[in-house]
């Protein structure tokens, strides 16, 4: 066997923010045998055979072995060793980008899992088509039309010609979050030109319209609706929130109104003891949607020269001087979503704490499902039949509107352990207590088949451990749920419900009290408490989990969400090989996946997974979507 090393060359890889991250030599070999078992020693990470002829590509981080070659297929082999910034500006050889070694690299990474690197070596051929085309690519079905595209690059000199992209094109632009985060915080100085903003939205989901469809399909309009208060062009800049699953921004604009009759517009005054003259209805608009701008710019005003000031020093206002009587345009368009430089707070740990915290708060919504400590039943019923929530929320019947509908491609981020995928495998609390316990009157005897939590707030009706069955396979699910139900419903006082409040430091230390003391929030009669007390203990503390969960996501989940579904990467620092399910499922067989999962695509950060996965949603055309 001839192996001839013809050349030798070094390349850098290239972050998105053109930083320098990794320098590579890459040794090319000649091969002229049919027969090839090449050793890769152990300073080179990786070696990849090439026959154009044959269009063969072969890689491995070991020793290469290729026994059915052809005459015509020779080739030639790339072995790959990275080295020091120092070495790579000493040696004196040629320096390519550009070139089908980089490619090749690409290739080889591609296919060993490390996503990152293969984006940057990517970023690094400076392709400006195929950075365009896959620098994003989120799933399996998009990293399988990387790889193709990637092989023909390797063959092709035309697409290797295709080289002109600049790595610092947005660099020194204010990121689309970093702005968000600064009208967020002065959202009290900024009104929108709502006229603007709604003429150019485009729906992002099926529009619905108020109302219900009889037999015939006719819409029907409900007894009541709304008027807004303030009919002026402008409302104030409303709140925005980054999605929990996806890199979607949206801003939730709060408008004042009053109901009235449908039929004849008479206001309605009062309901259930309250004024209603004073509501407040929820637009919520998506600026982002699933990585892709979905406002190009916003008109608003300022009342704050503070405010104004800060804008216009980070580049979003071209004004010269303030004029509150003034209207501004904030463009959206070419600006960075996320900044490549962000950090990013490690999520190990973060799975269970949620976990725990949505098995409980889960236990306590099913208390509640029909009772509030707030109102009596029949206030309720008077607001329910108004369209009230108990919030005093609108919660108007609405069906979808006719009309054309397209559909896009969204993509799912969501965080997991190696003993459980994602929160949605855990059981909802009156599904897990049919599955495990036992609900029965401690009086007649009787054994409930469809138990709830609601009837454990009654007299007479307690809870026991259900024998478990010779089918039932028990899981991890169970193992991380039945702890938390055995402490909450006095079976076994271990602490999980003490340890998971422990995390509200706002919670009264009554409320705490009775939650940490089964016998208290659970006994009957005179040992416990009442069923109004029971109810108010369990309502403070549902509002305080949810706060706290929602705290979670938005200060370290969400944002790691937006940045890894904006960019196409996961932050330096939290790199992980990417695996598919079958991979997964190899490396920890105690997760379950559904049949979306299984086309998902995983990375193991950790002692955490993240997941991505691809799902089709529908949307009302624009002709459709105009937005209340």
């Amino acid at each position: 066997m001839t192996n001839i090393v013809s050349n030798r060359i070094k390349f850098a890889i290239y972050s998105l923010m053109g930083e320098e991250k990794a320098y590579y030599i890459a040794d090319k070999l000649r091969i002229d045998n049919l027969y090839i078992e090449e050793p890769l020693a152990i300073d080179y990470s990786y070696q990849v055979f090439l026959s154009e002829s044959a269009k063969i590509i072969k890689c491995t981080a070991g020793i290469l072995k290729i026994n059915d070659l052809k005459p015509d297929n020779r080739g030639i082999i790339f072995k790959y060793k990275q080295i020091s910034k120092e070495t790579f500006a000493q040696l004196e050889i040629p320096v390519v980008q550009n070139h089908q070694a980089v490619y090749a690299f690409t290739k080889a990474n591609l296919m060993s899992g490390n996503w990152n690197l293969a984006k940057y070596a990517l970023f690094s051929t400076f392709n400006q088509k195929l950075i365009d085309r896959h620098a994003k690519a989120l799933t399996n079905q998009e990293l399988a039309s990387f790889e193709r595209d990637i092989e023909t690059a390797i063959f092709s000199h035309q697409v290797m010609q295709e080289s002109d992209f600049n790595l610092n094109q947005n660099n020194n632009r204010i990121s689309l979050l970093e702005l968000i985060q600064i009208l967020e915080k002065h959202r009290h100085s900024i009104i929108v030109n709502l006229k603007h903003l709604r003429e150019n939205y485009q729906y992002q989901s099926v529009k619905r319209v108020k109302g219900y469809r009889d037999a015939n399909g006719n819409l029907l309009k409900p007894w009541l609706k709304t008027e807004y208060i303030d009919e002026g062009d402008y409302v104030d800049m409303g709140c925005f929130e980054i999605n929990r699953n996806t890199a979607t921004i949206n801003m939730l604009v709060t408008r004042k109104v009053k109901l009235v009759k449908t039929e004849d517009e008479t206001p309605v005054i009062e309901i259930a003891g309250l004024l209603a003259n004073d509501l407040t209805s929820y637009n919520n608009y998506t600026v982002v949607s699933d990585r892709q701008l979905n406002i190009k710019s916003l008109k608003v005003k300022i009342s704050s020269k503070k405010t104004f000031d800060l804008l216009k020093h980070k580049g979003i206002i071209a004004a010269e001087s303030f004029d509150f009587r003034s209207e501004y345009i904030i463009n959206l368009e070419n600006l960075p979503l996320v900044s490549l430089d962000g950090k990013y707070r490690n999520i190990d740990g973060l799975f269970n704490q949620l976990a725990e915290i949505k098995i409980l708060a889960s236990i306590i919504s099913a208390h509640l499902k029909q009772e509030s400590d707030t109102f009596v039943p029949e206030q309720l019923d008077e607001l329910k039949k108004h369209y009230l929530s108990e919030n005093l929320y609108l919660n108007f019947p609405t069906v979808k509107a006719e009309g054309t509908i397209d559909t896009k491609v969204s993509y799912k981020i969501d965080i997991g352990s190696k003993d459980i995928l994602n929160l949605s495998k855990l059981y909802s609390a009156n599904k897990f207590l049919e599955r495990r316990y036992e609900v029965y009157d401690t009086e007649t005897g009787e054994i409930f088949s469809k138990p709830t939590f609601e009837m454990t707030l009654r007299e007479n009706i307690a809870v026991r451990q259900k024998p478990l069955s010779p089918r039932m396979k028990v899981t991890k699910v169970d193992e991380l749920m039945k702890p938390i139900f055995d402490d909450f419903l006095g079976i076994d006082n271990n602490g999980k419900v003490a340890g998971i409040l422990e995390y509200l430091e706002n919670l009264s230390p009554a409320r705490k009290e009775a939650l940490n003391s089964p016998h208290s929030l659970l006994g009957k009669g005179a040992g416990g408490l009442g069923k109004q007390e029971k109810i108010a203990a369990l309502t403070a503390t549902k509002v305080k989990l949810d706060e706290y969960v929602e705290k979670i996501y938005q200060d370290k989940i969400s944002p790691l969400v937006f940045y890894i579904g904006s960019t196409g990467l996961l932050p330096d620092g939290m790199e992980g090989k990417a695996m598919s399910a079958i991979q997964l499922a190899a490396l920890c067989p105690n997760l379950s996946f559904s049949k979306d999962e299984s086309e998902g695509l995983f990375f193991e950060v950790g002692d955490s997974l993240i997941g991505i996965y691809e799902k089709v949603e529908c949307l009302s055309r624009k002709s459709l979507a105009s937005v209340g």
